[in-house]
């Protein structure tokens, strides 16, 4: 209690300082202004200085860069007026003068500048896909004549961030880096007495390289892209397998008795760990402040065999548990190519970069 007594006063000695700096400097402000309007430009300077260190707001700030740029101006200190002109772009990096309302010498002088990003970071980007298999060879081990093989759609996920670099004017390059998850449900008959359910699940690093190009329409700016992607797999798995054996009795119905149930079976083994993608999508850039929330939705294909052919027969090391996939589930991998449709939101910040054009 007796530290409470000693420091609260303390601090509202220090808050109300600091409140008074403020007010001062908010008058120093204004003062200039006044002198600006007076034609009395030397005394400016020495009014605002001190308080751009420490007493402006950032809103005040702005204010006094675009009084100094007027006051240098004037003077004929160009190279003065150019520093205080990227310090208030710095501040204020879409800060344009009022082409009514400032003095034409102000409205030449911004046009001299520009603070158009070079780069785009994309801090974050997350979404969910729908995959969808191309069979390019159908492997069932029945040998099925009717291709019964049915591949459904599985909701997956992907997440990762990137950059993007401006190459002319509205076209961009970016890079990304993704974790991407694929997921396919497979079911099957064979020989017209059993059928199998596998959740096919893959896990990527993908890595897309996109030329996109943006239309710059204000606070909605609509983009296409377009681009290819390495994809290198992390593992693959088959989950969820069931099954049952169609019998028909003596008195000609048929009777279902179900599969036992068989665990997360390790497929990595299986698939070819380096694959590549085409990929094409479109999307809108929506302003926030500075910054853009992205909502994206993009098409992907994948271009070669997910099934490494080599080690078709096998799921593991352990022969015996990598059996279990075949017998008695009665699954081979096909040879199939993924495709996918995804729809990602994600953030993107701009990295303004103040300059003179040259």
């Amino acid at each position: 209690m007796r530290n409470f007594f000693i420091f609260f006063p303390l601090l509202v000695f220090a808050t109300s300082v600091s409140v008074m700096g403020q007010d001062q400097c908010t008058v120093a402000l204004n003062e200039a202004e006044d002198k600006y309007d007076q034609g009395r430009l030397y005394e400016i300077p020495e009014l605002i200085n001190s308080c751009l260190e420490e007493g402006f707001t950032d809103e005040e700030k702005v204010r006094a860069y675009r009084l100094l740029t007027l006051t240098w101006l004037f003077l004929n200190y160009y190279d003065k007026a150019d520093s205080s002109y990227l310090k208030l772009l710095k501040l204020s990096p879409e800060y344009h003068p009022n082409d009514e309302l400032d003095p034409v010498e102000l409205i030449n002088h911004s046009k001299k500048f520009t603070t158009a990003p070079i780069f785009y970071l994309t801090l974050g980007k997350a979404g969910f896909n729908f995959s969808h298999a191309n069979v390019l060879l159908d492997y069932s081990i029945s040998q099925s004549r009717n291709n019964t093989d049915k591949y459904k759609s599985q909701a997956g996920f992907l997440v990762g961030f990137g950059a993007e670099m401006v190459i002319y004017q509205n076209l961009r390059l970016g890079a990304e880096l993704f974790i991407t998850q694929n997921k396919l449900k497979l079911t099957d008959r064979h020989w017209d007495f059993l059928s199998t359910s596998i959740d096919l699940v893959h896990l990527s690093f993908s890595i897309p390289i996109m030329l996109k190009y943006n239309f710059k329409l204000g606070k909605i700016n609509p983009f296409i892209s377009a681009g290819v992607s390495p994809d290198f797999l992390i593992s693959a798995s088959a989950k969820n397998i069931e099954g049952s054996y169609t019998i028909i009795g003596e008195t000609g119905q048929s009777e279902e008795f179900p599969v036992q149930p068989r665990p997360t079976i390790n497929t990595t083994s299986m698939k070819n760990k380096f694959n590549y993608s085409i990929l094409a999508g479109g999307g809108i850039n929506y302003k926030i402040g500075l910054n853009y929330l992205v909502f994206e939705l993009r098409y992907s294909q994948g271009m070669l065999n997910m099934t490494d052919k080599k080690n078709r027969w096998r799921e593991d090391e352990d022969f015996l548990k990598g059996r279990s996939l075949k017998f008695p589930v009665g699954h081979v991998d096909d040879d199939f190519k993924i495709g996918n449709i995804s729809f990602l939101v994600g953030f993107i910040k701009p990295l303004y970069k103040p300059r003179k054009i040259k």
